[in-house]
């Protein structure tokens, strides 16, 4: 008995003390947990809180094989990045949870593969020289970036604004007195980081990459149809979820909405009129490509696609500056067949907008059910777009915008200080009176030098042109909608590309040949003899390498 009484006392103690250790372990667990919150919690305090993506990782693979191969690779990610406008490489959350999208990211690796090649960086630089347009766009970016620390601390509190709240989950806008908030910080570093990329892809450009950026950009066009089609059959077949690998920044996203019973297609962007504004864009770029002889067949099939894309997204934005562009490219047809430079490709641009299209329309009218379908479209989406609670809402932003230009005396209340619906309204009301007039000097100043170069061959014309068409058919789209001064990756690739065309070829003193040069900066690794001669780089100067 005694025995027995023992090995049960025993057994207790053993158990007793199983239970000591596992609540010392879940003691742990919890202690450790706490200390890990701590230690996040002080590092974002200190600047340091970030959080990487998967497509961060993605794209950090992407950007160091090319580093390690050619910038061909490079270009093609890049153009490629712009349409990820809904994800997030990184997140800082010691600037209140700021989503770093893919372009940015990847644009730190275009940054180092430059610097790592002397005559590209050199030509990088020239394209800032005055008076080029890139001059103009240096002194908007350095004055923006002046406003953003200055303005927002000289009127605090002087007036009431529209700005981003950040959160831990979404941003939202609110409206608060004017007071310095972490959109300053952000805003700027877009701005600089816009003024990098226009400097490299116009550096490229006068080094004979033309061709290559005009491919990589076909191909970006090609994959907003493909996130186009993801985007519906995933929220017909309910699989949205899949998308969230790409739909994974701090933003509100719009992927499930409908109108009059048409799916608004939002393809990889966060909401239907970033969608529209991105696919209009590139589907100016490839009509004046077809226009000017661009050597592509499957040009017209791609265009006939992106513009379905552009109806079917049924964003008022996107139908209004689509409307804008078309008169534009009308009239341009026009101004060739007067100058009698016109070709077949001209008027049949001319008849397709006279007759065809005309006809189009009659036969929809004349099919009840149809008309019907579309009438009730146009209606929620132009006529009565500013009495839904979305326009009211944006009309609001604006007149409160319009009321802060005014009591800042026309200086703005800084680059970042206030969300607008519109860019021309963003621009007054954050930049002030300077910062428009150098936003402008930087655009004509781009027309003005691409309406004087000379002697380019046929294929850089047309890749010129449809550069420049493209970031006019963005600019008139934010116009009409854009929420801040910045006009987004595409918008910088554009002008850019189109500022190289201007600009004509850089020719270093060491090498007459800027194909020359091309190979000699865009070839190959700079620790490697190897070359990779893109093939723009022949084609558009007609020299080889001697």
């Amino acid at each position: 008995m005694p025995l027995l009484q023992s090995l049960v006392l025993l057994e207790g103690c053993h158990h007793h003390a199983e239970n000591i250790a596992d609540f010392a372990d879940a003691k742990g667990v919890v202690l450790r947990r706490k200390a890990k919150d701590q230690f996040s919690n002080i590092m974002a305090r200190r600047g340091y809180g970030m959080k990487i993506e998967l497509i961060g990782f993605l794209f950090a693979a992407a950007g160091a094989y090319a580093m390690f191969n050619n910038t061909r690779s490079a270009i093609y990610i890049l153009c490629f990045s712009t349409l990820l406008g809904a994800a997030a490489a990184l997140k800082l959350e010691s600037v209140g949870g700021a989503s770093i999208q893919p372009f940015h990211f990847m644009l730190v690796f275009i940054v180092a593969i430059v610097s790592l090649r002397p005559m590209l960086l050199t030509a990088s630089l020239s394209s800032l020289q005055y008076p080029g347009p890139g001059f103009w766009l240096m002194l908007f970016t350095a004055y923006g970036a002046l406003t953003a620390v200055f303005l927002p601390r000289l009127f605090e509190n002087a007036t009431v604004v529209y700005s981003i709240a950040r959160g831990s989950e979404l941003n939202r806008i609110v409206s608060s007195p004017l007071a310095p908030t972490s959109s300053n910080f952000t805003q700027s570093v877009y701005l600089l980081g816009n003024l990098g990329c226009f400097a490299i892809v116009s550096g490229i450009a006068r080094l004979g990459g033309m061709v290559l950026f005009a491919k990589a950009l076909i191909v970006t066009a090609v994959g907003c149809l493909a996130f186009a089609v993801l985007d519906f059959v995933t929220y017909k077949t309910g699989t949205a979820y899949l998308l969230s690998v790409i739909r994974n920044a701090n933003y509100r996203m719009l992927d499930d909405g409908d109108i009059a019973g048409f799916k608004r297609i939002v393809g990889s962007f966060s909401e239907a009129g970033v969608f529209g504004y991105v696919t209009l864009a590139l589907f100016s770029f490839v009509v004046v490509l077809i226009l000017e002889g661009y050597p592509q067949r499957a040009l017209p099939l791609l265009a006939a696609a992106l513009l379905v894309a552009l109806l079917l997204c049924t964003s008022t934005t996107a139908y209004v500056a689509s409307a804008a562009i078309f008169l534009l490219l009308f009239a341009l047809c026009v101004v060739r067949i007067l100058r009698r430079t016109a070709s077949i490709r001209h008027l049949g641009f001319v008849g397709l907008c006279t007759g065809i299209i005309p006809l189009a329309v009659m036969t929809v009218l004349l099919t009840p059910h149809i008309a019907q379908s579309i009438g009730d479209l146009l209606s929620v989406v132009l006529a009565n777009k500013l009495e839904t609670q979305s326009g009211e809402e944006r009309m609001r932003w604006n007149a409160q915008a319009l009321i802060s230009f005014i009591d800042t005396s026309g200086l703005g209340a800084g680059l970042g200080s206030i969300r607008t619906s519109s860019f021309v309204v963003a621009l007054l009301a954050n930049v002030g009176i300077v910062g428009a007039v150098l936003f402008v000097a930087f655009m004509a100043s781009l027309v003005k030098y691409h309406l004087k170069r000379r002697g380019a061959l046929p294929m850089e014309k047309a890749v010129g042109l449809a550069a420049l068409v493209s970031s006019i058919a963005q600019l008139i789209a934010a116009s009409i909608s854009a929420a801040a001064i910045d006009l987004g990756p595409l918008f910088t690739l554009t002008t850019g590309l189109a500022a190289g065309y201007a600009l004509g070829p850089y020719k270093s003193e060491s090498h007459a040949s800027a194909a020359y040069d091309l190979r000699r900066a865009v070839g190959a690794a700079p620790w490697s003899r190897a070359t990779d001669v893109p093939v723009a780089a022949v084609s558009a100067y007609g020299r080889s390498e001697r």
